[in-house]
């Protein structure tokens, strides 16, 4: 096809189409570069969101970790445990035979004892004495969570501590114990596998201080919780203390920021 066969009314619309285009000093690439948006936009780069807050949802970071023992106080979830042991954490989680479960504040004690609840009890809830009767030399136990397992594995312990009244203290028990790391918050448990006291701190090498039943009761009855009191031995006595600490108590884990 040459240029002289074009219809006339194309050639004279062609060059309207330049004319007009020449007198604007529009182009074809200006207008491509006017182009507002896009429907094909380039993939940027998303940088990571920076939080303003602590994300209460979410995992905090968390800058240590502090391992004790809480006991079941109740059917309900409720647990003692020590003070010091669950203050001042961004999180607290309960851990037993495998399971673990995220744990509140409930209440704290001006003794070294604290409140805390989990949805529900893993195990069974402690015994507490009606009477507290314990005397010099009688021999107790008490042993951090993560203790249990091996002790268990070697047939468990009827006692591992005895009580002190060599030095009076109002609302502690005093105990001749080795016990280490990990045991703040145990139970103390009798011959009977009553709870006589809660671990609270060490003061010698070889003496320990748990506040005693009666201000650990009075806590707990001041917040509402019906704990169970029984004079009756809750385990034979042959038995091993070691299965029933195991059976009422766990690990308690502060996670600090």
């Amino acid at each position: 096809m040459t240029r002289a066969k074009l219809p006339a009314r194309m050639i004279r619309l062609a060059c309207g189409i330049a004319i007009g285009c020449a007198l604007t000093g529009f182009t074809p690439q200006r207008a491509a570069a006017q182009v507002p948006f896009s429907p094909f936009q380039p993939v940027r780069k998303i940088e990571a969101a920076k939080p303003l807050a602590r994300d209460v949802d979410g995992p905090p970071a968390v800058s240590q970790r502090l391992d004790g023992t809480a006991f079941f106080v109740d059917d309900l979830g409720h647990m003692l445990t020590a003070r010091h042991a669950v203050v001042d954490c961004a999180r607290i989680v309960v851990s037993k035979e495998g399971r673990a479960v995220a744990a509140r504040v409930v209440a704290l004690a001006a003794s070294d004892i604290a409140l805390i609840k989990v949805p529900r009890t893993l195990g069974l809830a402690a015994v507490f004495p009606r009477v507290s009767p314990s005397v010099a030399n009688d021999m107790v136990f008490a042993e951090a969570y993560d203790r249990l397992k091996p002790m268990l594995a070697h047939g468990g312990s009827l006692g591992n501590a005895f009580v002190d009244t060599t030095l009076r203290d109002p609302e502690h028990l005093v105990l001749r114990s080795n016990v280490t790391f990990g045991t703040s918050g145990a139970p103390v448990l009798d011959s009977r596998g009553l709870v006589e006291g809660v671990v609270s701190r060490r003061t010698t090498i070889d003496r320990v201080l748990a506040v005693d039943a009666a201000h650990a009761k009075s806590f707990l009855a001041a917040h509402g919780v019906r704990f169970q009191e029984d004079d009756r031995p809750q385990m034979s006595g042959t038995a091993s203390r070691a299965h029933r600490a195991a059976s009422i108590s766990a690990r308690v884990t502060c996670l600090q920021q």
